[in-house]
């Protein structure tokens, strides 16, 4: 497979808003990224930045890349999909409706077509952004030493070829063993542990109701780390679940209360839209 073509030009700083400032202060004293193939098996607790450092940057663009690795985010989650023309891009919803000046949905743009539009942020301002390919982002994760949360909800993780292609760009940026891979379709979960036995995978499973079924299902793979809602999980649950030996991964901490009871249980990872390092 081909190298994708990069078309961005690096971004300074961004000039930070008000609300990360408050964020700062409120949320200050997270632990930062480091450098560390063996992730899985470190028992600090780091910060993940869903779709990226949405607190200086729009989501899954370059820059919220960028600004989670100036900012000390270890882990970033991501979305990938597959363009028309076969090239892989950062993208949550189906269609680019929602976060770009374009219409239509991904699987009938080319890249293109779709970096001729530019990225809007949450109060529907038009910036000077592009989507990004999948390249250029794991480039600039690598460059941090941030490790990836790839979410399998979108894309087509049934493919192989798309499977391949993503497992191939992760390894070429040297991100692969700094990874997992989010499946919660049972079947494509296999399938996946099937064709990449090594690769961390995970679900999005509910400790306070299932903690136990969780734990066997996610036993029967080589690598893998307990994903559920921080309203899914209290402390006698995240207790059971690092006994049974996996780490813990929350997400949707997005509130002072939240990012207590988070830290309270010690998981391996915290994700957020909002808290910061």
């Amino acid at each position: 497979m081909n190298r994708k073509w990069r078309t961005l030009k690096k971004k300074t700083i961004l000039s930070l808003s008000v609300p990360f400032v408050l964020a700062t202060s409120l949320f200050a004293g997270a632990a930062s990224a480091a450098p560390n193939d063996n992730w899985l098996k470190s028992s600090k607790t780091e910060l993940s930045a869903h779709r990226g450092a949405q607190v200086a940057a729009p989501e899954n663009t370059l820059e919220a890349i960028t600004q989670a690795g100036l900012l000390g985010y270890g882990f970033v989650e991501i979305d990938v999909q597959r363009t028309k023309d076969g090239q892989y891009i950062l993208m949550h919803d189906k269609t680019v409706d929602r976060t770009t000046t374009g219409t239509g949905e991904v699987k009938n743009l080319t890249l293109e077509e779709i970096q001729r539009f530019a990225i809007e942020d949450k109060a529907g301002n038009v910036t000077d952004y592009k989507v990004p390919t999948l390249e250029e982002v794991l480039d600039e994760a690598h460059k941090y030493k941030i490790g990836i949360n790839f979410d399998g909800s979108k894309g087509d993780w049934h493919d192989k070829e798309f499977v391949d292609d993503i497992m191939e760009e992760a390894e070429e940026a040297k991100v692969l063993n700094h990874s997992f891979f989010v499946l919660s379709n049972d079947d494509i979960r296999n399938q996946f542990n099937e064709w990449y036995p090594e690769a961390t995978v995970t679900f999005l499973g509910n400790a306070l109701k299932n903690v136990d079924a969780d734990i066997e299902e996610l036993k029967q793979y080589d690598n893998a780390i307990y994903t559920t809602s921080i309203k899914n999980v209290d402390a006698e649950t995240a207790k059971k679940i690092r006994k049974a030996g996996l780490k813990l991964h929350v997400y949707s901490v997005n509130t002072a209360e939240t990012y207590a009871k988070a830290k309270s249980i010690h998981p391996r990872l915290i994700e957020t839209d909002v808290i910061v390092p």
